[in-house]
């Protein structure tokens, strides 16, 4: 069988043909790109960066131009110094002081100095430099449109190579110009006017030390010094002399204040001291405890004691009174403890207060030499007018009697002084002197109270043979040298007073 095959015509239309669209879209290629636009965009960033570098570039070139010149505006001690660099300045501070002339003297040596000897001048560098640190380069944006008004002092330059020169020439000459040996005492010797020991001219010149001597007078050189001192800081420290000298002067510094009931009674000054010092042969220095111990007994007692001496007083009544110099009342210091004392602070070294030590004291630190040293409490007896008063602590009187006192011949007189009561008896025995061919005395008396005032046995009691009082019944009928009282009174008396209250007796 033959399959016929089927033909579509060439120009027939297919079964199902497409719809022409009404309209055809249209499509616009993008506009090839040229780089313009965005590359401006980047680059408006780097604009502040310039600003930025160009500004640190500015402000770095002020800080190097004003490390090393003055600001605009600028004064120091009332000169223009604007913008002016310092060296600048410092040239213009810069200038010698040729009309400086100096003398220095001290440790034997002595020698003149002018300022061309040692290039003396201002030290214009440092004035500048001075002046220039009180303004900081780096605040230069903040400072520049501000007035600065800046003060320096211009100090003082030399060449101290030369100056030692000068030193060392001293030294030589005046070191050089004596041979003779002296002793250690003969070399160290005590100066009243400096308060301390010093080495003589010749010794003083060859224990300087070069070194130090320059760097003290070079110190006062600048500071304009024309009458130059140089002194125990510029000597050697290691020599024989110097270490005598210095232990010397420890002892003449250590001043001491002596005081008595706390009141400062004597200063041992550096004099005084001088005296006791004593440099041996062989550099070691000593005290003179022989000389210290004299002057406790001698010089310090007569200056502080009172006991026995003479002393003048303004009673209550009024009166004004001397009492003469006896009596065991007083302060009385103990030389031979003080002594001691005044040893062991001198080796100290240093300024001391002693509150001496005594072997009698009283109440009152007199204020001047024979003042009262009694307190208000107190016993007066006077025999001229032959009468006793007691006076208390308040000062008010608190018992008074007529009295007879010893027999007015030279032998028998009641002793004047200032005195205190040593004893108390009720009843008591009374003794007179005891007789050489019998052994016995050639008296005794019997009394109801006993108040005993001297250690010769001269006291207060009552007088049972007598009938009256006062008077002048002591100038043909007086007591054995004791105070006689009446029964009552001395009763009275007897009853009042205490081992230990003073007691006046004048004339």
């Amino acid at each position: 069988m033959v399959q016929t095959e089927s033909h579509t015509p060439k120009h027939a239309a297919p079964k199902h043909a497409a719809k022409t669209p009404t309209s055809t879209p249209t499509f616009t290629p993008p506009t090839p790109s040229t780089g313009t636009e965005p590359d401006k965009g980047r680059k408006l960033w780097l604009i502040p960066l310039i600003v930025v570098a160009a500004l640190a570039g500015i402000y770095l070139i002020g800080v190097a131009v004003f490390s090393s010149r003055f600001l605009p505006n600028t004064t120091v001690n009332g000169e223009n110094v604007s913008l002016m660099s310092v060296g600048d300045v410092a040239s213009a501070a810069s200038k010698s002081l040729d009309g400086y002339s100096g003398t220095v003297s001290g440790d034997g040596i002595s020698f003149t100095v002018s300022a061309s000897d040692v290039g003396l001048a201002y030290d214009g560098t440092s004035f500048a430099n001075t002046a220039h640190s009180q303004l900081n380069a780096w605040e230069w944006p903040v400072l520049i449109a501000s007035s600065h008004n800046l003060t320096s002092t211009a100090g003082t330059a030399l060449d101290e190579d030369k100056l030692t020169e000068l030193v060392n020439q001293a030294i030589k000459e005046a070191a050089g110009s004596s041979t003779e040996k002296l002793s250690p005492s003969q070399e160290i010797t005590y100066d009243s006017t400096q308060k301390k020991f010093v080495l003589t001219e010749k010794n003083a010149a060859s224990e300087i030390d070069a070194d130090a001597a320059t760097t003290a007078v070079a110190s006062d050189i600048k500071d304009g010094t024309t009458d130059i001192e140089i002194g125990e800081e510029c000597l050697l420290d290691s020599t024989d002399s110097h270490n005598a000298l210095n232990a010397a002067n420890a002892f003449v510094s250590s001043t001491l204040t002596l005081t008595l009931g706390g009141q400062t009674v004597y200063t041992v000054d550096a004099d005084q001291i001088a005296q006791w010092v004593v440099i041996n042969d062989d550099y070691s220095v000593t005290l003179d405890n022989d000389a210290i111990a004299t002057f406790c007994h001698g010089t310090l007692s007569a200056a502080t004691d009172t006991v026995g001496t003479a002393r003048t007083f303004t009673n209550p009544r009024g009166e004004t009174v001397t009492v003469a110099a006896n009596g065991t009342y007083g302060w009385s210091i103990n030389g031979s403890e003080d002594a001691t004392q005044i040893e062991t602070a001198l080796a100290g070294g240093t300024p001391t207060s002693i509150e001496l030590t005594t072997s009698s004291s009283a109440a009152v630190v007199p204020a001047s030499a024979g003042a009262q040293d009694w307190g208000t409490r107190y016993v007066e007896v006077s025999i001229s007018q032959q009468h006793a008063w007691f006076y208390d602590t308040d000062g008010s009187l608190i018992w008074e009697a007529d009295v007879v006192t010893g027999l007015a011949n030279g032998e028998r007189d009641t002793p004047q002084g200032v005195w205190y009561i040593l004893s108390k008896s009720s009843p008591a025995t009374l003794t007179g002197p005891v007789q050489a061919d019998t052994g016995q005395p050639e008296w005794t008396s019997q009394v109801d109270f006993w108040m005993g005032v001297t250690p010769s046995g001269c006291g207060f009691h009552n007088a049972p043979w007598r009938s009256s009082f006062g008077g002048d019944i002591y100038t043909y009928n007086g007591s054995h040298g004791c105070i006689n009282l009446s029964y009552d009174n001395a009763q009275a008396l007897y009853g009042l007073i205490n081992l230990g209250d003073v007691v006046v007796i004048h004339a």
